[in-house]
């Protein structure tokens, strides 16, 4: 029964996805949706790709550990789109550009604008390839299928919501996510307070070594650089920009990114509610708190709402990496291996994107995905030392950006990033 319901759940989630990108008969249509996009699209795109495994399970994982130290992930998001839509927005919609390297190469040049590309790009992948796992991890649970055989599933899921319909399908997709990103974390959230008998109540019962309410639990120095790098990774990745590239106005640009730096920080606020009161309440998840949502889910909803609410958090979870998955299309057949056949173009891109998402699936069957994984900060830190800082650049300091010394600077700055973290680790 619960299969049954579980799969239903997410058809009916799908059907809507499709017929939306029913309409993609180009290119433009494909990765800018002809540049026709609402605020609310604009803000469903984002939110879609950016509210995923990591705001929903990971915060009420370390909410579990730390406390309030877990909002930094979505109170990040939330600051990196209020910076977009006060600063980012205007130039970068007006530029009539697809892809942020495309945005810089105006001012850096062809050379660099590949080179930008490649590097954010290999970060993106990492990301691709830790939904895939994430969402199969539920699958897993859901039918007891084997880690590779729902890694299949998950991977051929995820290139259909991609490659239907671009960022149509996206934006279709980020709507559905925002109702049903709050009708979880709300409805859990709820059944805490009620369970907890309040804030005042709870917060009596944590235990006394950790700083539960500050940002800072689990150290200054690492809290603070994991917000500065959650902004920075924002401001530096293509899916999020391509958003507002995708927008029909400056205004419903600007709108979009407002909005969606108001609807991210409370989900996550709700997640560190959650993940506080597991804590007083379940101490046997001490040795588990990734599998911390999913256990109150399964524990506190009658099994039949428990199995919907597990479809919702595998299609928010796919979501994600469809968002991300289309945002390295982009890249790579707008910057990498642009096309010379205007004709062939939309078929051209998803050939890579089937490419694409076969390479991440053999990463996981291969067993590599313990080494990449660990890997991921890693990747958001490279990708914000290829982007953000020639981004900023464009946008604040455009009279400094012909400076030879400075091009110099910032072909530098990725490698040597790379090069000290290597040798940190």
């Amino acid at each position: 029964m619960e299969k049954i319901l579980f799969i239903i759940a997410v058809t009916a989630i799908s059907i809507p996805v499709f017929l939306s990108g029913k309409s993609t008969s180009t290119e433009k249509d494909f990765s800018l949706a002809d540049r026709k996009a609402s605020s609310l699209s604009v803000a469903a795109i984002i939110i879609g790709t950016l509210v995923g495994g990591a705001s929903t399970i990971g915060t009420v994982q370390l909410a579990y550990k730390f406390g309030l130290a877990a909002w930094i992930f979505t109170l990040g998001s939330g600051i990196a789109c209020l910076l977009l839509g006060l600063f980012f927005a205007r130039p970068l919609r007006n530029a009539e550009t697809a892809t942020v390297s495309e945005y810089i190469g105006l001012s850096f040049g062809k050379g660099f604008r590949k080179y930008s590309s490649i590097f954010t790009s290999a970060g993106i992948f990492i990301h691709i390839i830790a939904q895939i796992l994430a969402s199969a991890s539920i699958l897993v649970v859901v039918f007891d299928m084997s880690l590779k055989e729902a890694s299949i599933v998950s991977a051929v899921i995820l290139g259909i919501f991609t490659l239907s319909g671009g960022i149509k399908s996206t934006a279709a997709m980020g709507k559905i996510k925002i109702v049903i990103l709050y009708v979880v974390i709300l409805s859990c959230f709820l059944i805490t307070v009620f369970k907890s008998d309040g804030f005042a109540e709870l917060s009596s019962q944590l235990p006394k070594n950790i700083k539960w309410f500050s940002l800072f639990s689990y150290g200054q120095k690492d809290a603070a650089l994991d917000l500065l790098s959650m902004v920075i990774g924002v401001l530096a990745t293509q899916t999020y920009l391509q958003a507002i590239f995708s927008a029909r106005s400056v205004s419903e640009a600007k709108k979009g990114a407002f909005l969606s730096a108001l609807l991210i920080p409370p989900i996550g606020l709700m997640g560190v509610f959650i993940g506080m009161y597991l804590k007083v309440s379940h101490s046997e998840l001490e040795s588990a708190s990734t599998a911390a949502l999913p256990y109150f889910i399964e524990t506190y909803f009658p099994i039949a709402v428990s199995t919907i609410f597990m479809a919702f958090v595998f299609i928010i979870i796919v979501g994600t990496g469809s968002g991300l998955t289309l945002g390295v299309i982009t890249n790579i057949y707008r910057d990498i291996i642009p096309a010379q056949n205007k004709s062939s173009q939309l078929k051209r891109i998803r050939i890579i994107g089937v490419i694409l998402l076969m390479l991440a699936l053999m990463v996981v069957l291969l067993e590599l995905n313990n080494v990449i994984l660990e890997w991921s900060y890693l990747s958001m830190g490279i990708r914000g030392s290829a982007i953000f800082l020639p981004l900023f650049l464009c946008i604040f300091f455009k009279r400094i950006t012909g400076n030879k010394k400075v091009r110099i600077l910032l072909y530098a700055i990725p490698v040597i990033y790379l090069i000290l973290n290597l040798i940190i680790i």
